[in-house]
């Protein structure tokens, strides 16, 4: 079930490792160049229904290479059932790599790893009143891949495209046990510091 996401995870670490000449482990030689905290929004399509998520994030950076943890909630347009909709929460660890990040533009790659929960409820208010009565635990990987835009040295702006892998959901309504694992779109502003000059 989790195959995929494991192994993009494993893919990624292994680039990130080698893709540098000057550092051969992840932080042995690795040094601290920054840290940053992040608004993230997403936007995708389930089962032909609109999906909006928001949510934010923290890290350190190692040159090109950033680690820390974040959370998410997203909210599903549809399909409704018994007068709810459906919601995902999750949170977890976010690796991510930029290069080269000195760019104005350059490439940005990030991978989350989470745990969290889908629930029926209403989600059209700042409450989230989520019904006791049914929620799934689920496992979430979202590999994700675009373009970052260095905006000033204290703030990056990403955006990216990218596809949730979401484990243990057992199906609600008329979404089958795999049908939340779709395409997503992010936007990601990173605030922070990011490292001296080249």
């Amino acid at each position: 079930m989790y195959t995929k996401p494991l192994l993009f995870v494993f893919l990624f670490a292994s680039f990130s490792l080698f893709a540098q000449n000057e550092e051969q482990t992840l932080f042995r030689n690795a040094r601290i160049t920054g840290g940053f905290a992040a608004p993230i929004f997403t936007y995708g399509k389930t089962d032909g229904h609109s999906v909006y998520g928001a949510g934010g994030g923290a890290g350190i950076v190692f040159n090109r290479f950033f680690a820390g943890f974040f959370g998410m909630g997203e909210a599903f347009t549809g399909p409704k059932f018994q007068g709810d909709q459906l919601g995902l929460g999750y949170g977890g660890l976010w690796l991510g790599y930029t290069t080269p990040s000195y760019k104005v533009v350059h490439l940005y790659a990030s991978m989350k790893i989470a745990g969290g929960a889908a629930g029926a409820g209403d989600f059209n208010d700042d409450d989230w009143d989520i019904d006791d009565n049914w929620t799934d635990a689920v496992f979430v990987g979202v590999p994700e891949v675009g373009l970052e835009l260095n905006v000033a040295r204290w703030f990056r702006l990403s955006g990216s495209a990218g596809y949730r892998f979401v484990g243990g959901f057992n199906g609600w309504g008329t979404l089958g046990k795999n049908d939340l694992n779709a395409p997503v779109f992010a936007l990601t502003a990173r605030f922070g510091w990011f490292g001296g000059r080249r």
